[in-house]
């Protein structure tokens, strides 16, 4: 099925703000898609992935120059910072390897979950009951070590599953483990980066025919709305949820996901 202007531009929109934002973007693309009436290739909901990556990656570009000069010892960078980005880097592969594990392993398995409302409602609510136990627990001021980069890395592979957000998720676990923010939000977004551009090469290449033609099936124009809206939705975004974390209002976002939750389980019964 086509997709047009407007509709790319309210999905790039809908990937933008919620990629970030510790709703789940996949549960909101997916419900998107539902209540559009539209059912998008794959390519195209790669697409708007790859437009946010381009947004996180030029938000964070200085960190990620700083990891490449890093590994290369930079004359530019002092022993010290040498030291510390790559500590960073190294528990962000850390942190992959599991995300990498678990999403492989039960990808086919949560595929289910994109396009049923009784899933997407189960999701929605594990996400919110991650982010409103935030609430109860004070601002951290610990470093990440190794243990929270496997335990955060764990969580983000099950953000796999269609409306479990891996910022909520991953964030929330961090918190609650006395993660100083500030580290905690930088490695949260960049552990991200390995996980988007791996999860996409995976998908296609494992594209079939009959998805490799879809491709084809959407105007070029509607790709470049898509990705263009996703980049710059999704850069205002991370700014936005970081200062919310910083004012320590992230769990106001359980409200959001619970009363979602609710109204798609409520949906889903009354669907049968």
């Amino acid at each position: 099925m086509t997709v047009d202007i407007v509709q790319s531009l309210i999905l790039g929109i809908v990937q933008g703000i919620t990629e970030w934002l510790p709703i789940s973007s996949s549960g909101h693309l997916a419900l998107t898609q539902l209540l559009l009436n539209i059912h998008v290739p794959i390519f195209f909901d790669l697409i708007l992935h790859i437009g946010t990556l381009a947004g996180l990656m030029g938000f964070y570009r200085t960190d990620l120059l700083m990891i490449f000069r890093s590994v290369f010892y930079s004359r530019s960078m002092s022993l010290q910072a040498v030291k510390e980005y790559r500590k960073l880097l190294m528990l962000i592969i850390i942190g992959t390897i599991p995300t990498a594990i678990i999403a492989f392993a039960l990808k086919s398995f949560f595929e289910f979950s994109f396009y049923d409302f009784f899933l997407l409602s189960l999701g929605f609510l594990i996400s919110g009951i991650f982010i409103y136990i935030t609430k109860y627990f004070k601002k951290g001021s610990r470093d990440i070590n190794n243990i929270d980069a496997i335990l955060i890395g764990i969580a983000q592979g099950f953000s796999v599953f269609s409306s479990i957000s891996r910022s909520g998720i991953t964030i929330s676990l961090g918190m609650i483990r006395q993660i100083d923010h500030t580290q905690l939000v930088r490695f949260s977004f960049l552990l991200s980066i390995p996980a988007i551009l791996g999860g996409s090469v995976f998908d296609f290449v494992l594209m079939d025919s009959t998805q490799l033609s879809a491709i084809g099936e959407i105007p070029f124009s509607s790709y470049i709305v898509g990705f263009l809206s996703s980049a710059i939705v999704g850069y205002l975004t991370i700014k936005l949820l970081i200062n919310i974390i910083n004012r320590g209002k992230l769990y106001y976002f359980a409200y959001y996901c619970l009363g979602l939750a609710a109204i798609l389980l409520i949906y889903s019964f009354i669907m049968v």
